[in-house]
């Protein structure tokens, strides 16, 4: 698909919701590097694994995919001002492509986010309102704000179109394997969006005949704040709020994500599962992979490579399987967060 065209995921504007040409709004997301770590999969037991490395997208995460579309839309209808509550990631990424737009950008972000994204922000031109208390304060004051005024909620948890964008990332890992994709795709997983768009994409590609089966999708959150594996693990068929605790997963805190009954249909549907991982499990493969891989990821992201190493301890992934996990955010997003120590011993030649 596309393999002569832009060298953005709008190589695939075809199968995404924008009509008007003149209305895409992009800084060049997408077709990010599809890496075969050699030394980090052996690290883990896993010499099938592939890195999809999502934080080289423009404003350093995956949001990038569902943001290019949602502000394409909003463009295309002609609306002047967008607002959205994020802890950091969505939040920058939408300050920049309203930014390019020429769209008006509100963000509610918790007290507590981290400065380095709130900056990146704030840099783009946003109005920033700090908000006190969980997350989940910080959207109900976005949804008060939205209701009060003149001002569109340009939500990443709510929009379709949001989903319609990160649903690429499926397209460019079938682009790039063809017929042989992988068995299995490990998220890390907040709002799900990055999941549930991966779902959508491979469907798609499904039903018009380019592939011909959908990888196992495995969900992974931090044991601080895990909604949707709990619900799993009851096997219940709707995610209930859970308490939001303290983690250094900070972008995957939402203790009811507002799609959590389709993330656990989907990773039912795929023959998935859901996994909680603790805080010094996250900054160990953060240490490890950085070490064996050359790859710094935010700690958010190493959720995912944590939950690979449970899959692969409990039997649900075994040695010789393929495996995809996206790495949702670069390190450079949250430096102040440390990485576990590393260890080593070297000879008096190399000192």
């Amino acid at each position: 698909m596309g393999s002569s065209r832009v060298r953005s995921l709008w190589r695939y504007q075809e199968f995404l919701p924008v009509r008007d040409g003149d209305s895409v709004v992009s800084l060049g997301e997408g077709l990010t590097p599809l890496l075969h770590p050699v030394v980090y999969g052996d690290a883990i037991g896993l010499r099938g694994l592939h890195l999809k490395l999502d934080s080289l997208n423009p404003t350093g995460s995956f949001k990038d995919r569902g943001t290019t579309v949602s502000v394409s839309k909003l463009k295309e209808w002609g609306v002047d001002r967008a607002l959205d509550d994020s802890s950091g990631n969505a939040g920058s990424s939408l300050a920049a492509y309203c930014a390019a737009a020429g769209i008006g950008c509100r963000l509610y972000v918790p007290s507590a986010a981290s400065s380095q994204k709130i900056r990146q922000a704030e840099a783009y031109g946003a109005e920033i309102i700090r908000v006190p208390g969980s997350r989940s304060d910080v959207e109900r004051s976005a949804r008060k704000a939205w209701k009060n005024g003149k001002i569109y909620y340009a939500s990443h948890a709510l929009s379709p179109y949001f989903i319609d964008g990160t649903k690429t990332v499926a397209f460019e890992i079938a682009d790039e394997l063809g017929k042989n994709l992988p068995d299995h795709m490990v998220f890390t997983v907040g709002g799900g969006s990055l999941l549930l768009g991966a779902w959508k994409g491979f469907r798609e590609l499904l039903e018009v005949g380019l592939i011909d089966r959908i990888p196992k999708l495995h969900c992974i959150q931090s044991e601080s704040c895990m909604p949707v594996v709990v619900a799993f693990r009851k096997g219940m068929s709707r995610v209930k709020k859970v308490p939001e605790r303290e983690t250094v997963a900070a972008g995957i805190r939402i203790s009811k994500p507002a799609r959590g009954d389709e993330i656990l249909e989907v990773i039912r549907r795929t023959g998935g599962s859901a996994e909680a991982v603790a805080d010094s499990e996250i900054l160990n493969q953060q240490r490890l992979m950085a070490t064996k891989s050359g790859i710094f990821a935010e700690p958010t992201s190493c959720a995912a490579l944590a939950g690979l190493v449970r899959l692969r301890e409990k039997g649900k992934i075994e040695a010789d399987d393929a495996a995809v996990v996206p790495i949702t955010g670069s390190g450079f997003k949250d430096p102040g967060t440390k990485p576990l120590p590393v260890h080593m011993e070297r000879a008096d030649s190399e000192l």
